[in-house]
């Protein structure tokens, strides 16, 4: 059985020559951009990824036709806002894990077990709703803070809540018949 011939990938020059610039720009300032995002606080793998996003974000713009006069401080300037906001994440998250840990209960009786086995059922749905649920409802915040916290709007925030309700209501009415 004879395989087909693939179509050519056809590239445009200004793309080659997008990716080559950008290729170039982290080849010959890669290690000092990291060093850079080291010294902004970071972990090394931090750190690499926050180059490796700038580098992303500046060949994405150069695609959309974005006139950078200076690749270099551009890519600096991104590198530095990704490690700001790290920061900014770290901070939110200092403040709500502390508010987590009544979560999962360590004392008996029947609210306990009931926490529990809301909590536990919480731990079951998708990642997403799990982080809204434990930021809305264990961290206390409200939806705009959830969503600026893991990266999307307060809309899209309040709808894995909505959803992640309805599961919850489904798995524990099921939970409660099977008693």
């Amino acid at each position: 059985m004879e395989r087909p011939i693939p179509e050519p990938v056809v590239v445009s020059a200004s793309a080659v020559a997008d990716v080559g610039a950008v290729t170039e720009l982290h080849e010959l300032h890669g290690g000092r951009l990291f060093d850079f995002a080291r010294h902004q606080g970071l972990e090394d793998t931090q750190a690499a990824d926050a180059v490796q996003e700038a580098m992303l974000r500046l060949w994405r713009e150069l695609q959309r036709g974005t006139r950078i006069d200076n690749p270099l401080a551009w890519a600096y300037r991104t590198t530095y806002r990704l490690a700001m906001e790290q920061h900014r994440v770290r901070r939110a998250l200092a403040r709500v894990l502390p508010r987590l840990a009544p979560a999962h209960p360590t004392y008996s009786g029947p609210e306990a077990s009931d926490g529990v086995a809301v909590w536990t059922a919480v731990d079951r749905l998708p990642a997403r709703q799990r982080q809204v649920l434990y930021l809305h409802y264990a961290g206390e915040l409200p939806f705009a803070d959830v969503a600026s916290v893991i990266g999307i709007s307060a809309s899209a925030a309040r709808t894995h809540a909505s959803r992640a309700l309805a599961t919850l209501r489904v798995e524990l009415a099921d939970d409660e018949a099977s008693r």
